[in-house]
Formats: C-alpha cells, sequence, structure tokens
C-alpha cells in the first residue's frame, strides 16, 4: 500500500455538531412517551415496526447471576487499564488499547488456528508532534476493515480546556496531532500507512470517540469535530478508495465549505488540504461518536442520552436525534450484525438499552434492563453465537441473553474478572470467540 502517507484532504464535511456543555437535554415522560425531537417519518415507524411480544417486558429490573468460571468461549488477554479493542476479520490478530504514560499504547496479540492469543503481545507507540512529547496521548477506538488488512485507530492527547482550543493561542502546538491514524497488518504486524484528521476542526482531551464505516466501507465517519462554537461536538467523514485509503479530493464536496491552508507535499505524501466544518446547532454534548451502526440506508451514531440517525437525501444530509426516556448520561453503542436490534449503555449506570432499527432508522421504543448494583461501562459487545450482548462493570463483566430478532430475553449473568474496569472487548464473528482485557491474569 506504499509508504507513510498523511491526508487532510478527503475530510467532507458533512460534520455537523452533535454536541455542546449547555442546555437542557431532551427526555421523555415516564407515563406518556413520545417521540420528542424526533421527525414525522421516526414516529412512523414506531407504527410499523415489528411489536414486541407480550412476555417481553419494555423494561426490567434483574439481579445477576453471578458465574464462578469463564466460559470456553471467553479468553482473557493482559491489558492493564484497557479501553478500547478490535479483532480483525481477515487477518489473525487482536489489538487492545489502553491509556499509558510509558507510549506502549496498543497490544497487537497474534492468534493461533485455534484463534487463541500465541504468546506475549507486541507493542505499538502511537505518533505524537515533537511539540507535544511532554502531553499524554492515547487511542479511543479501534476499527477493523471488513474485507482488507487494515486497522482505523482514533486517538486523542491532553490539551487546554474547550474555551481554549480552535483558534486560541495556548492551542498552537496541538494543530499538527493527528488523531486519525491507519496501520496495514503485514506479516502479522501493523505498519503506519497514512493519517489525518489534525488542526483546528477537532477538539483534544476527551475521554470518548471512535471511528465507524458505512455499510459498503466507502465512508469513514469521525467523532469529536467542533462545532458552531468550542462547547458544540461534530462528526465529519472521510471518502476511502478501494484500497480502504483516505481519498484526496481534487475539489471539497458541496457540502465542504471553503478550503484553507492548501500545501504542496512531498512525493511520498499526499496534497494536504484542511477543510473547514459546516457548523449547525444541535444543542448536544461531547464527546460525540460514542459507537456506530451501521445500516442500509443510514448510520446511527452513539452520544449523549441516546443517538443520532444519520442519512442522506439526494446528497443532503439529514440527521434526528432519539433521546432515551428519562436517560441523562453519555451513550455507548454497538449494532447486532445479524439483527435489527441496536443496545445503548448508558455509562455508569446500572442500564442497558435495546432498540430496533429498520436500515439504520430507529423504530421502537426503547427496551431498557436494569441490572441491580452494576455501573455499566464501555461499549457493548454483541456474541452472535452465543445470542448474547457483554457490558463491562468494575471487575467484572455482564452477559445479556438475546432473543432471535435481538431484543433483552431478561436473563443476565455476571463474571468477576481481575481489572478496575472491563472496557477492552472485542468479539469475533468467525470463531465465536470472546477477547476480555484484564489488568492481570488468573
Amino acid at each position: 500500500m506504499g509508504g507513510y502517507r498523511n491526508s487532510q484532504v478527503g475530510l467532507a464535511v458533512l460534520s455537523t455538531p452533535v454536541g455542546r456543555t449547555n442546555g437542557p437535554a431532551a427526555r421523555w415522560g415516564q407515563t406518556r412517551p413520545t417521540l420528542y425531537g424526533c421527525g414525522a417519518a421516526l414516529i412512523l415507524l414506531v407504527f410499523v415496526g415489528v411489536s414486541p411480544a407480550a412476555d417481553i417486558r419494555r423494561e426490567f429490573e434483574i439481579a445477576p447471576t453471578i458465574l464462578k468460571e469463564a466460559p470456553a468461549y471467553i479468553s482473557q488477554v493482559q491489558v492493564p487499564d484497557a479501553n478500547c479493542a478490535a479483532v480483525s476479520p481477515v487477518a489473525p490478530l487482536l489489538v487492545v488499547g489502553h491509556r499509558t504514560t510509558n507510549n506502549q499504547h496498543l497490544a497487537v496479540f497474534r492468534l493461533d488456528a485455534a484463534s487463541l492469543p500465541a504468546g506475549a503481545p507486541n507493542w505499538i507507540t502511537l505518533p505524537k508532534p515533537a511539540v507535544l512529547a511532554t502531553n499524554v496521548n492515547y487511542p479511543l477506538g479501534l476499527q477493523f476493515h471488513p474485507k482488507l488488512p487494515l486497522l482505523y485507530v482514533w486517538q486523542d492527547i491532553n490539551g487546554p480546556p474547550g474555551d481554549k482550543q480552535e483558534n486560541h493561542a495556548a492551542f498552537k502546538n496541538h494543530l499538527e496531532f493527528d488523531h486519525l491514524l491507519l496501520y496495514a497488518v503485514k506479516d502479522g504486524a501493523l505498519e503506519l500507512i497514512q493519517t489525518g484528521a489534525r488542526g483546528t476542526g477537532f477538539h483534544c482531551g476527551l475521554p470518548a470517540g471512535t471511528v465507524g464505516l458505512d455499510a459498503e466501507a466507502k465512508t469513514l465517519f469521525v467523532p469529536n469535530a467542533l462545532g458552531a462554537t468550542w462547547d458544540e461536538a461534530g462528526i465529519g467523514s472521510y471518502e476511502l478508495d478501494d484500497q480502504g485509503l483516505l481519498v484526496d479530493q481534487d475539489k471539497p464536496s458541496t457540502e465542504s465549505g471553503k478550503v484553507k491552508g492548501l500545501k504542496t507535499a512531498p512525493k511520498n505524501r499526499f496534497e494536504r488540504r484542511v477543510v473547514l466544518l459546516q457548523r449547525k446547532r444541535t444543542h448536544r454534548y461531547y464527546p460525540s461518536g460514542a459507537g456506530w451502526v451501521t445500516g442500509s440506508e443510514a448510520m446511527i451514531m452513539g452520544g449523549y442520552s441516546g443517538c443520532l440517525v444519520i442519512d442522506f437525501n439526494q446528497g443532503n444530509l439529514r440527521q434526528t436525534w432519539f433521546n432515551l426516556p428519562d436517560a441523562v448520561g453519555n451513550c455507548v453503542i454497538a449494532g447486532h450484525p445479524q439483527a435489527p436490534a441496536v443496545y445503548l449503555c448508558l455509562q455508569n449506570t446500572s442500564r442497558l438499552f435495546q432498540i430496533a432499527h429498520s436500515d439504520g432508522f430507529v423504530s421502537l421504543l426503547p427496551q431498557a434492563a436494569v441490572v441491580t448494583g452494576a455501573r455499566l461501562t464501555g461499549a457493548p459487545v454483541v456474541l452472535t453465537r452465543q445470542s448474547q450482548v457483554g457490558v463491562g462493570d468494575a471487575r467484572s463483566l455482564h452477559l445479556f441473553g438475546l432473543l432471535p430478532d435481538g431484543r433483552l430475553d431478561g436473563k443476565v449473568d455476571q463474571l468477576p474478572l481481575p481489572a478496575a474496569q472491563v472496557r477492552g472487548l472485542a468479539y469475533s464473528e468467525k470463531h465465536g470467540r470472546l477477547y476480555v482485557s484484564v489488568d492481570k491474569l488468573n
């Protein structure tokens, strides 16, 4: 795939703000739920969607069943303070990210023929400009390409307060920091081949945010772009070529706004353009891009107190926010690969939500599970072969049972684990195995 390259060119600015840090959060009432803030099309889908069975409650509280030993389909790997993980569908590789001060950011495990980690990991240091050498950078999200040996990494770095970013003098040194990193898998190792998402268009110092691919893996969505003001979050996207790389566009799309900072780069680097982000107010909080679910006609993005539905109508971006009932806080989401279901984990609470969707459009009232004594954290992970969804907690993993259509079945197991917070989860559909990162091995 060639040498290391840097691209700001293809950042299509369908970036639309989905966050701010003040203003009331929209809610549903408990007694008469309504789709507050949602469009008529979304309301219509409530009535045409599949109705839940009478024996499955829309909201239930349950005490988990404690497992005395890990099921055979779970493999533990030692990566302290892990916060993200991904397993390749095309290469025998597991990658786990964690926040650290020793510059060992990514643990790369080779998998053997039985899909088990084969020995100690190799470590990858994520790049940052020399001028930011004393600032701690850290991975937030990992995404393997579904068909190619490519890994997309989203990283962040400690920065000044939000009101001293963008064009503020205190943010000057951060303008050369690349949030987006593309690694090729070569001979069981990762090679950095391309970077992007730098400049004034992105917020720094956030605790969450990851990348997502559309249904055809032709568009890469990125989080934590700046909105109309310093305290509003946005999203952006890159067009991808047939090799999964960021596309250099001779001209920005009609939605991309103005172009500034056109520079001529060395021959082994992309010609660099920094595209200004469109600014639209939607009164949503940072971070954006807290998980992505791909539908055939729309994308669903996790965010503050719910999720955002993003679709295109004749090339024009449309967005509809879907608020959870009486839920305030950051939500991280994941989708079922084989059923029309989305799972939303309300961070640091006892609540996991399931919502049906149709081709990427949220369609039914949510189902809510309240787990006694839990403080759920991190991204949900769907275990398709086991009909479960896994969610982390302090020193444990919760495994929620699923029905064939993706709804929660009212059962949950809890597996105690040696980790302060269980966040580094990845599932291989090919091998039916869940990889769990722990602080130390039993």
